[in-house]
Parts: structure tokens; C-alpha cells; sequence
């Protein structure tokens, strides 16, 4: 776990909220400052680690906090977590599974190899309404499958996922001939388990619209 000054934290009764260091990058979790240590002692219902780094220590240690299994509302937007197993991180999914509401892994940079530690625990997440899986680096088999897993979350209100790999070009922009056909048989595989409300699938914000996810976002294919 890397060490460092943490540049925002609100700790509330049942929130913890903890960015970035913009200087050291580093989200310190396990052994930090009291006030965090006394925050994770207390149920939970809203967590929120983003824009810093998590080590695969500072991961297991939250998967291992009691406190944690009353959680809601799970934040680790821009962590990235492409080097680390997620083993730890679909363990505190599968312990949660029975509350969690909100899951954001916007910007994670996490790979189509790493989806197997995660997908069964997020499959049991029945309670889940809002999924941002945004910014990540996801093959057409890979986001296949993970929207497979996703047949249980009835709940579903807003999804977003990237655009597959197979559809950027060297550039890592969108190839819009490419994605298009690719997006629509992405929604066909999904229709086939569970009818979507609101969904974002590729780049955000859009290039052509310029529109964001967001919860008033109806459902939307655009460009």
C-alpha cells in the first residue's frame, strides 16, 4: 500500500470519502488516519475511494472489514485497477450482494482477463440499480459475457459500458462503421437476458451529442 497525504476525505456516520493526492496519487486505506480507521469500524452505506491508487493489500483489507457488508453505494471511479488481482474486490461484491445499490468502476482500467474474479459476484448484486463500467478495456466476448452475468440485476435502472476493443482504432478513438453493428449485437445478447431502461454504451461523453450518463438520461443510443 503506497503512502501519502489524502486530498479530500468527509467522514460522516454511515459515509467514508476519500480522493486523491493529486501529488502522491495515493489512496491510503489500511492503517491510515484515525479518523478513517474510526469510519471503517462503523457500518458503511457509502463508500467512495477514487482518482488514486489501490494497492492489492489496501483491497483485501476492505473485503475483510465487518462493516462493510451494509454497504450501498460503492465508488472507485479512476483507481486504477489493471495491475492488481480483483479477487479481493469481487469478495467485498459477493458480501454486499444483498445491499449494494450503486456500483461506479468508471475508469478503472480493468481488462477483459481480469472480468472472471468479478462477474459472479456482481451477478448476485439483485439490488442493484446503477452499474458504471465506463472506461475500461473490455473485448466483444468479454462485454458478452459480463452483460450475460448482468440477467439477474432485474433492478437495473442505468448502465453504462465502453465501447469493445474491436471497434477502436490505432488511435484508441472509436471506429464509428466498426461500432455501430458491433453496439447492436451487444444489445441483441443483452435483450435476449432482461430488457435494459436506460443505457450508455461507448465513449462519454459523446462525441456526437456530447451528452453524459446520468440519471436523467433515458434510454439512449445516439451517434
Amino acid at each position: 500500500m503506497k503512502g501519502g497525504k489524502v486530498h479530500q476525505t468527509a467522514c460522516h456516520s454511515r459515509s467514508l470519502v476519500m480522493t486523491n493526492d493529486p501529488v502522491s496519487n495515493s489512496l491510503p486505506v489500511k492503517g491510515c488516519f484515525e479518523p478513517q480507521e474510526r469510519c471503517l469500524q462503523n457500518p458503511l452505506e457509502n463508500l467512495e475511494l477514487t482518482c488514486g491508487y489501490l494497492l492489492e493489500e489496501d483491497v483485501k483489507c476492505l473485503s475483510q472489514y465487518p462493516s462493510l457488508g451494509y454497504l450501498k453505494h460503492l465508488n472507485l471511479s479512476y483507481v486504477p485497477l489493471s495491475r492488481i488481482s480483483l479477487e479481493a474486490l469481487g469478495a467485498l461484491l459477493e458480501k454486499v450482494a444483498a445491499t449494494l445499490e450503486t456500483l461506479i468502476l468508471e475508469g478503472c482500467q480493468i481488462h477483459y482477463s481480469q472480468l472472471s474474479d468479478i462477474l459472479p459476484g456482481l451477478s448476485r448484486c439483485s439490488q442493484l440499480t446503477t452499474f458504471y463500467f465506463g472506461r475500461n478495456f473490455m473485448s466483444m466476448d468479454a462485454l458478452k459475457d459480463l452483460l450475460g452475468h448482468t440477467s439477474g440485476l432485474s433492478k437495473l435502472s442505468l448502465e453504462t459500458y465502453p465501447a469493445p476493443d474491436e471497434s477502436l482504432n490505432s488511435l484508441v478513438h472509436v471506429d464509428w462503421e466498426i461500432f455501430t453493428p458491433l453496439r447492436a449485437e451487444l444489445m441483441r445478447t443483452l435483450r435476449e437476458v432482461r430488457q435494459p431502461r436506460r443505457i450508455f454504451i461507448g465513449p462519454a461523453p459523446c462525441p456526437s451529442c456530447g451528452s453524459s450518463p446520468s440519471e436523467e438520461l433515458e434510454f439512449h443510443l445516439c451517434c
